[in-house]
């Protein structure tokens, strides 16, 4: 019991801390690495289903071009909980289902991958910022002035069944 409070108290630091930090104008936020962060983390309350392959990679795709898929991109190779990520960009043909977790961002392009994967049923993670899709996304990254926000999709995590953890759904500003 101690053990899973501990843990509880451990993610509501880990992801309350960067929303109360106060910045000003002599510090700057590298807003990229935090979303990637946030990301990193998203990943570590999440299950996919048993179906998922099990070499122990977790298939993160990004637009790398973008200073977010940059920011995911010196992630590549670390390890969260018992997963390496591996990097790679976002698929331009019908092999977006490769991707566990998927990154969209306002510089991602609507490939027919793209469109194909919003509409399929597959277990993929979709992180999008806020405006960048109005459906299809399972976690939806929101600036409000200085702080980073999430909001959560359950129908959609749930249409792709993936479980995502109760931790993080307390965490999240809206849960859908």
């Amino acid at each position: 019991m101690e053990r899973v409070r501990i843990q509880i108290i451990a993610a509501y630091v880990l992801f309350a801390s960067p929303l109360i930090v106060h910045t000003s104008v002599d510090a700057q936020v590298d807003l990229p690495a935090l979303e990637a962060a946030y990301i990193f983390n998203f990943a570590q309350f999440t299950d996919w289903p048993a179906a998922r392959p099990t070499d122990n990679i977790l298939s993160v795709c990004a637009d790398p071009e973008s200073p977010l898929g940059q920011a995911l991109a010196r992630l590549d190779g670390k390890r969260g909980g018992k997963q390496a990520w591996r990097v790679r960009p976002l698929p331009r043909a019908e092999k977006a289902a490769d991707c566990q977790l998927a990154v969209l961002t306002a510089g991602t392009a609507a490939s027919s991958a793209i469109k194909a994967l919003l509409a399929s049923d597959a277990p993929v993670v979709i992180v999008s910022e806020a405006d960048v899709i109005d459906h299809g996304w399972v976690i939806r990254l929101v600036r409000e002035g200085d702080h980073l926000k999430f909001d959560i999709n359950v129908t959609e995590a749930s249409r792709r069944r993936i479980t995502l953890s109760s931790k993080l759904m307390r965490l999240a500003r809206t849960v859908l």
